[in-house]
């Protein structure tokens, strides 16, 4: 059985379709991957054992009239590569992660009546999905609260699916606590801004505490310069700074505490190793979908939210430094956060997809 996967724009869209392909291989089905022209689409796709095809697309809300009309030529023009790639593959089957990437895919592969399942991975859809939701067979949704907004019949709760290494972290290779700083596939300046201010302080004071901060691909040689001139010589060594971490079932196993942004994915992964967080959402996120999600987990005890403009570092500092001293707490929200976690999410997704597909080995 062929598949045809969409996944581009942000980590938050490229993993889950990663995750799907990975399980997809075992099964030892055929796989092609579309995806995006962006660098964290080549960084994220770079290597994997399946054929990695590129349409050139830009989104068009928040955008100006000329960006906007740019954006249609190439949306027209993509959907008429991806009406080319889905004639000349033939999947039996397409799975879309959503956003404007999977516009031209969907499109085509309606038009070339293919069964397409759509994944959303937030609490409230996009504009995006909510379109694209009238024009596939099955919508997944990560949160059951997001079922409200789609057609009845076509959802399926499935969770959000994570890559295979996160069911098995990597052996802890130090003897104190763990932080990890992540601001999302992308980065995120604020999150990085905070940390410069607040990550000297935490070495100073946890003489016993590793840091590993994800500072995404444009803001990275900026901020391991800064580090090395506020991070004093005897503490350098328990600072890990990295643009993009791909081995996150190391990082996973070094950590006991997460602080960044909210996305989907970076939930999703969360929730598979139980990790508690402090979510700093991203507040212009479309429909404030961030601080939604984090709003859920700091009212169900497994995460703590602060908005972006009450996130002052004495306020962070104050919250990182009351978990790593509660030890009790910490396994507390633990438990919490891996209560969300949907072990079968691949196998949902995978078999209901099939199950649309008659009579194909």
């Amino acid at each position: 059985m062929k598949w045809l996967i969409v996944a581009g724009g942000t980590g938050g869209h490229i993993i889950p379709g990663v995750a799907i392909a990975q399980e997809l291989l075992k099964m030892q089905r055929e796989i092609a991957f579309v995806s995006g022209t962006r660098k964290i689409e080549e960084v994220i796709l770079r290597n994997k054992p399946f054929k990695v095809y590129r349409l050139d697309v830009e989104g068009f809300i928040g955008r100006s009239l000329k960006d906007k009309i740019r954006a249609f030529i190439k949306m027209i023009k993509a959907t008429g590569s991806a009406y080319k790639l889905i004639k000349d593959f033939n999947p039996h089957i397409i799975f879309a992660t959503g956003g404007y990437i999977s516009f031209p895919v969907v499109v085509a592969g309606k038009l070339k009546n293919k069964k397409i399942g759509l994944h959303e991975q937030n609490i409230e859809p996009g504009l995006a999905n909510k379109i694209l939701s009238y024009m596939v067979d099955k919508i997944f949704v990560s949160i059951e609260e997001s079922k409200k907004y789609f057609t009845e019949k076509k959802v399926v709760f499935s969770g959000n699916p994570v890559r295979e290494d996160l069911l098995n972290l990597k052996p802890r290779e130090h003897s104190g606590k763990g932080l990890l700083i992540l601001g999302g596939s992308l980065g995120a300046r604020f999150i990085n801004e905070l940390s410069l201010k607040i990550v000297p302080i935490l070495l100073d004071e946890y003489k016993n505490l590793l840091i590993i901060h994800q500072t995404g691909l444009d803001d990275f040689e900026r901020i391991k310069e800064e580090y090395k001139n506020l991070i004093k010589e005897e503490n350098k060594s328990r600072l890990k700074v990295f643009p993009f971490i791909e081995d996150m079932s190391w990082v996973y196993g070094q950590v006991d505490l997460f602080l960044g942004r909210c996305g989907a994915t970076t939930l999703a992964e969360l929730f598979a190793v139980g990790l508690p967080a402090i979510f700093i959402p991203f507040p212009y996120a479309t429909k404030n979908h961030q601080e939604k999600n984090a709003k859920i987990l700091e009212e169900k005890g497994g995460a703590i939210l602060i908005r972006q403009k009450e996130a002052t570092p004495e306020r962070v500092l104050k919250e990182i430094k009351s978990l790593l001293e509660n030890e009790e707490k910490l396994k507390k929200m633990s438990q919490i956060m891996k209560s969300f976690f949907v072990k079968d999410s691949r196998k949902i997704i995978i078999e209901e997809m099939e199950g649309l597909v008659k009579n194909v080995s």
